[in-house]
């Protein structure tokens, strides 16, 4: 499953962010992931909370923000927004596209309980 090996590469960023700021339990978790990773929000759901049982993250509540797929077309030049399979550009018809972004994962917020 797609969704578990991200929820699992999520979880231990997360836990690594969370012992740099002394969190002794995350709470939140906020998230930013490319609509061309292909994440299915629900099952990544699911993953996370099961890839953070037993860690400092276990119960945290997860946010997703979808960040919108992003490319430039390399021959005519062309910005537009690809779909998942269909990378063809609509200016020219060609699919030879740079992506600017919608591919990556980010992980932009981590907030807990610190240890008094």
């Amino acid at each position: 499953m797609h969704e578990m090996s991200l929820a699992v590469s999520l979880v231990r960023r997360v836990v690594a962010e969370a012992s740099k700021a002394n969190l002794v339990r995350v709470t939140e978790v906020d998230v930013q992931v490319g609509t061309l990773q292909a994440v299915e929000p629900d099952l990544f759901g699911e993953a996370f909370r099961a890839a953070a049982l037993g860690t400092r993250a276990e119960g945290a509540d997860l946010h997703v923000t979808p960040v919108r797929a992003e490319a430039c077309c390399l021959i005519c030049g062309e910005t537009y927004e690809p779909e998942w399979a269909d990378f063809q550009c609509p200016a020219c018809g060609q699919a030879e596209p740079q992506i600017l972004k919608g591919r990556d994962m980010l992980l932009a917020a981590v907030s807990g309980e610190q240890n008094d």
